[in-house]
């Protein structure tokens, strides 16, 4: 009886820990995106207000193609939280024996003001 409970736990920490590993993986690839969408020129394409899908998608998790990854970013629309600014989310999502996801957020200052 004892062994079958170490082995169920045993069996219970090594998913948990992969799927801690996944996580940091999707935080660290959604931080990436951000820096690299902040700094770009303020009137870049990719921060004009939409949702932007990465072109590599199904990325590992160094950020090249071939993984289990799905990023993608939403500008929002004009002025929006407050004057002047957009704000940026980067989401990250996989997949492994059920669906998971992580965000993170940041604002952007708009080109002109009030954005346009």
């Amino acid at each position: 009886m004892s062994l079958l409970g170490l082995s169920a736990a045993s069996v219970s920490l090594t998913r948990n820990a992969k799927g801690a590993d996944s996580t940091s993986a999707a935080t660290a690839l959604a931080q990436q995106k951000l820096e690299q969408l902040r700094s770009m020129p303020l009137g870049a394409a990719e921060l004009q207000p939409g949702i932007y899908y990465d072109p590599a998608n199904r990325l590992k998790a160094d950020g090249t193609s071939g993984g289990t990854f799905d990023r993608s970013w939403t500008v929002s629309q004009k002025d929006i939280p407050r004057f002047g600014l957009k704000t940026v989310t980067v989401t990250v999502a996989w997949t492994d024996s059920r669906s998971h996801s992580t965000q993170v957020a940041s604002y952007v200052r708009c080109s002109t003001i009030p954005c346009s």
